[in-house]
């Protein structure tokens, strides 16, 4: 049973891909579950993991050491958290598995959530629905 926190690898669609008329990701990348709704099929909301030291402009979290540890990922690592993937869970055909690779400690998860909040009061993050 998937649970927020949880490290998924997951063909990531980018929102500058969508906007190009890409359909599927390129390739499989970790992303972080944060939320997933209660509705029947459920909502999973994936966030993208980088190692790539992200753009001034897109709004990150850095990883700690442990976090990392915790996550199974490569340190230095970053929660990209302008962006996100919605899905439902009943057609994750781009999840390469349904087992965590890893998770993130509660406090990370909370860290990252008021962020999310945050911006998304400010700004409108950016959505992209698969089916």
């Amino acid at each position: 049973m998937l649970k927020a926190g949880d490290i998924l690898r997951y063909y990531y669609l980018w929102a500058r891909q969508a906007d190009h008329g890409e359909e599927s990701g390129r390739k499989a990348r970790p992303v972080c579950l944060i939320v997933k709704t209660k509705a029947n099929p459920p909502s999973l909301f994936l966030f993208p993991l980088t190692s790539q030291k992200p753009a001034l402009e897109q709004l990150h979290l850095g990883i700690s050491e442990i976090e990392c540890r915790r996550a199974g990922l490569d340190h230095p690592s970053w929660l990209i958290l302008d962006e996100y993937n919605r899905i439902n869970a009943d057609q994750a055909h781009d999840l390469t598995s349904t087992k965590p690779i890893g998770t993130f400690s509660p406090a990370f998860l909370r860290k990252a959530a008021v962020l999310i909040k945050e911006v998304s009061a400010k700004r409108r993050l950016r959505s992209v629905m698969r089916t």
